[in-house]
């Protein structure tokens, strides 16, 4: 505490806030990665309990990707594990990241269709209606 106001009273607030970016840029990216996760979430599975479907990755032919480009779910999936990443390295794990990576994974013939994975996924983290 007392070397913290000391850089601060010879170097000024300005410097502080400097120091912070140079000094912790994973922390931020993280930061900017779970602030703008959360919505992005919301928003995919309300689409995808709504009947859109490839959130959940579960038609990988190469005629079905075609159609079901979703440059959305795409970049959540990408934040998902970026998030997980830069966490495992710290030990923290995200909860909600955790969630919707459990539920990505599900695969196989009895695993439910995607509207409904997002549909469950949404009940389990309270946004129903």
């Amino acid at each position: 505490m007392c070397s913290r106001r000391i850089f601060v009273e010879k170097h000024g607030k300005q410097a502080v806030r400097e120091h912070k970016l140079r000094r912790f840029p994973k922390e931020q990216h993280l930061e900017t990665l779970e602030s703008e996760f959360e919505p992005l979430l919301v928003k995919c599975l309300r689409e995808c309990a709504a009947g859109r479907w490839g959130l959940f990755d579960h038609n990988q032919q190469r005629e079905a990707t075609r159609y079901l480009r979703w440059d959305e779910a795409d970049n959540l999936k990408n934040a998902a594990r970026e998030i997980r990443k830069i966490r495992a390295e710290w030990g923290q794990p995200n909860e909600l990241v955790e969630k919707f990576l459990k539920y990505y994974a599900m695969r196989g013939a009895n695993a439910p269709s995607e509207p409904k994975l997002a549909a469950k996924l949404r009940a389990e983290l309270g946004l129903e209606k």
